[in-house]
């Protein structure tokens, strides 16, 4: 088995431990499978362009500019529709009541009515208007495309900051937002014996270090009121952090003493019931994702 077969086979393995350890999540993660395996096949099969940051300054990024706003991360020839083309029957799988939306997208991408370079194009800005109007054309909803754009987006940011990181070399980085991309993260690990929190971003799954005290989101110092982290009553490990300010949550794995290289969206989607029950009490995430935005359900 070479290098690439195993990863796939070890985060087919994780989803299933995830799906027996977490049966509340069961649907979330079958749903989401296929998905899951087809991004890291992309991730390493390495088909985009190459990145540029010659340009990055370290002084700026010690400022708070990711690289994002350094540098373009985004080639106008990147290979969008082969990755669509391998995304869509994916998400299709995973979820099939999507599936005539998605066929009249993959028609449109087939015949380059519609092209999703024009869309990526100002990243990190993205083109709303276009995608407005894609959709009224193609009298599709809008939640099918913008999750097939975001699948192909992914696995694309991630490729390129597996390539950046290396190049960079050490630099100094204290925002809750990615240094990479400039998105913030989606879920937290703080880890035993040195207690750090890390964050994994929501969108390259870079993972940088941040303090543990300070929101991620509005900068808060949680000091003097102390830091709060809801829990279900016997699964401490599995946590969300809270902000009193701007009510905005985190999930977070608390005193971990090693994950391996487990895939922190597995995780995450396995802890989607704590989502719920933060969203429920009024919080809302740090990064909305594909699986943890639960306002249709409560509108």
């Amino acid at each position: 088995m070479n290098e690439s077969a195993e990863k796939l086979s070890i985060l087919d393995k994780q989803i299933r431990e995830a799906i027996e350890k977490n049966p509340h999540s069961r649907n979330i993660l079958h749903a989401f499978k296929k998905i899951l395996l087809e991004r890291k096949r992309l991730v390493e099969d390495r088909i985009c362009m190459g990145v540029d940051v010659s340009g990055v300054d370290k002084i700026r990024l010690r400022a708070g500019v990711p690289v994002s706003r350094q540098a373009a991360l985004l080639h106008p020839d990147e290979p969008w529709k082969k990755i669509a083309l391998t995304m869509i029957p994916a998400i299709k799988a995973g979820l099939p009541s999507l599936a005539e939306d998605l066929q009249r997208i993959e028609k449109a991408f087939k015949e380059e009515s519609v092209a999703p370079k024009d869309y990526f194009s100002a990243y990190p800005d993205l083109d709303a208007e276009a995608f407005d109007n894609w959709v009224a054309v193609l009298n599709i909803r809008p939640e099918a495309f913008h999750l097939l754009l975001i699948s192909m987006l992914r696995p694309v940011l991630e490729m390129k900051a597996k390539e950046i990181v290396p190049l960079l070399g050490d630099f100094s980085w204290n925002k809750g937002y990615c240094p990479l991309c400039g998105a913030f993260p989606d879920f937290a690990v703080i880890k035993d014996k040195i207690t750090e929190r890390w964050l994994h971003c929501s969108l390259c799954r870079h993972e940088w270090r941040f303090n543990r005290v300070l929101c991620p989101f509005c900068e808060h110092e949680g000091k003097e009121e102390g830091v709060t982290y809801f829990f279900v009553e016997g699964r401490e490990q599995e946590t969300a952090f809270v902000c009193p300010r701007c009510s905005r949550y985190l999930i977070t794995m608390n005193r971990v003493s090693d994950l391996g290289d487990h895939d922190f969206d597995v995780l995450s989607m396995g802890l989607a019931h704590l989502d719920m029950i933060m969203q429920e009490k009024g919080y809302i995430p740090v990064a909305f994702n594909e699986w943890n935005d639960f306002r249709t359900q409560q509108a």
